[in-house]
């Protein structure tokens, strides 16, 4: 078994670099040690969907369409761990396939397999007609979800990296 924590598509508020920084390493300003381990991306076969009442969106199952986000290379095992903390119970760790996207956007023929959030909860809390948008939350809600993280650490053992 292979010690290398395996790739992870990001399609949410994990998108914003300050929370992905933070999730990673315990410190928002450390966006420059993140984002060379992201590559843009897209998966096939899903659609991302705002949540009632929450700033988090989720993705769902939906043949005819896709999610666009980041494909992931965490370093360590603990930085999978806390990433896996951070989204908790209410996802399901899934497999997906991922197309590689160059910086305008496009397909660069590379695609990966790599592991998803996938909602995992009642149906009734997706706004299937209503799309989370990362500009909106970074905009509206990032700021307060750093404050309400400051001083907090993800746990992630360090024991195999």
């Amino acid at each position: 078994m292979s010690s290398e924590p395996r790739p992870l598509f990001i399609y949410g508020t994990l998108c914003a670099l300050p929370l992905l920084a933070w999730a990673m390493t315990g410190e928002i300003t450390k966006i420059d040690e993140v984002r060379p381990l992201l590559r843009k991306a897209m998966v096939h076969g899903y659609k991302r969907c705002s949540l009632h009442g929450r700033d988090y969106p989720a993705a769902i199952q939906d043949t005819g369409s896709s999610v666009d986000g980041y494909l992931l290379a965490p370093q360590t095992t603990s930085q999978r761990r806390k990433l896996d903390d951070f989204e908790g119970e209410t996802y399901k760790i899934t497999q997906v396939m991922v197309t590689i996207l160059d910086n305008d956007g496009q397909p660069t023929g590379d695609i990966v397999e790599a592991d998803m959030y996938v909602w995992d909860q009642d149906l009734d809390t997706v706004s299937l007609e209503a799309p989370w948008d990362l500009d909106t939350f970074v905009r509206e809600r990032l700021e307060d979800w750093l404050d309400l993280f400051e001083g907090i650490e993800l746990v992630g053992d360090d024991i195999d990296d």
